[in-house]
């Protein structure tokens, strides 16, 4: 009899066991730990002479998928390929800022919407590998892969312009990741920025 509870107990201890998952294993004695997206979100621009982006990640390869996701309106995004690093900095910043990596990148026929001289998100991965979609103009993705919602926002500021991805809905939801583009004066397509969009950069 003793047998039987003891192998019991140990079954339900089996039944009862989770492995890691995408949430958990992550997890700290203080809770789940925060994603970190500055390697995994950059910021890039069309120029006459090339596309490139900006990021902290000095492991991209050539060939490797990119999505660029435009932030003005309508939003809209495309699958990109990285080219290599680029010799010569993208122009995002007046300021060289340690840790990150210029690329350049190859834009596809379905990515001549692209607009020139305007800042654009560039997320590591293909739109599938992200979920992303299109809803009432607005760009969706699943950057957390956790069935959630994350949305696009660019404004403007005296300094230029200011990238924010959120979990939920812009300026209400969590901030996951923020990034900036210089440029002297507000650019005009773009809405004023908030207080809450003015913070840190990733």
């Amino acid at each position: 009899m003793r047998n039987f509870i003891f192998a019991l107990a140990v079954g339900c201890l089996v039944v009862s066991w989770k492995g890691p998952t995408a949430q958990n294993s992550q997890a700290s004695l203080n809770g789940p730990a925060t994603v970190d997206y500055s390697r995994e979100i950059g910021v890039g621009v069309r120029t006459d002479a090339r596309t490139c982006i900006l990021i902290k990640d000095v492991t991209l390869t050539p060939n490797s998928f990119v999505t660029l996701v435009v932030p003005t309106a309508p939003q809209s995004f495309a699958d990109a390929q990285i080219v290599g690093v680029s010799q010569e900095a993208c122009p995002i910043t007046e300021e060289t800022q340690p840790g990150t990596t210029s690329y350049k990148i190859s834009l596809p026929a379905t990515a001549a919407n692209i607009p020139k001289l305007t800042p654009f998100f560039a997320v590591v991965g293909n739109g599938d590998s992200n979920s992303f979609a299109i809803d009432n103009s607005n760009v969706l993705a699943d950057l957390g892969h956790t069935h959630g919602k994350n949305t696009f926002r660019a404004c403007g500021a005296s300094d230029g312009a200011h990238l924010t991805v959120w979990d939920g809905v812009p300026m209400t939801g969590k901030l996951l990741w923020s990034g900036h583009y210089s440029e002297n004066g507000r650019p005009g397509s773009l809405p004023e920025c908030a207080a809450v969009e003015l913070g840190a950069h990733s």
